[in-house]
């Protein structure tokens, strides 16, 4: 069964709510389609009641562009997707990080923990798709954070990652993130960088 049969809270109501009035006041939608879908939204019981409203406001979200093939690189050939729909969705730990991670995010979280993880260059990216979501991003101590990803009522952070420090990884956060939130913290315990030796 698809999850857009589950209930919706109040705060996903008022979410869905600010894209009508977003889109209200750049002239998508005139006073009468405002004013239905706003009362429709208040009234919505299930996800699907809500994705109506919007399916045809939702900015279309740009295709993950194909890495270039990088020879004896772990992970020069595909990125590496990460999705969760309404879900939690974790990497942690020791893990093999590719240069391009694609993270698709619908009402859902997903944390990327690259503390203990080994990258297979010095820049790696992360391109998210997100929509009434949560990413979250822990990286190294004096690891560089670029983040360059489209907030769209969304919000984006960085904090606690230390000075940069030239030998310690580059990560790069681009994509669209609509009513969102993309945070990248530091580690909650010393780390130690891991580079790739093909």
């Amino acid at each position: 069964m698809s999850s857009g049969h589950l209930r919706v809270s109040d705060r996903d109501r008022d979410q869905v709510t600010e894209v009508l009035h977003a889109a209200y006041a750049e002239g998508k939608l005139d006073f009468d389609e405002h004013a239905e879908r706003t009362a429709a939204a208040l009234n919505a019981r299930t996800f699907d009641d809500l994705t109506a409203l919007t399916s045809d406001l939702v900015p279309t979200l740009p295709a993950v562009p194909e890495p270039a093939r990088v020879p004896g690189v772990y992970g020069g050939d595909e990125p590496d997707r990460v999705t969760a729909m309404l879900a939690d969705t974790k990497r942690i730990g020791p893990w093999q990080v590719r240069r391009i991670t694609q993270a698709n995010v619908i009402l859902g979280s997903v944390t990327l923990d690259l503390t203990e993880a080994t990258f297979p260059a010095q820049e790696i990216e992360v391109n998210c798709t997100q929509f009434l979501g949560q990413i979250t991003i822990r990286v190294p101590l004096g690891t560089t954070v670029r983040i360059e990803a489209a907030n769209v009522l969304g919000d984006s952070s960085i904090k606690r990652i230390g000075e940069p420090d030239r030998a310690m990884p580059t990560v790069v956060v681009r994509g669209t993130n609509i009513l969102g939130e993309i945070s990248v913290r530091g580690p909650k315990k010393p780390s130690v960088w891991r580079r790739h030796v093909a």
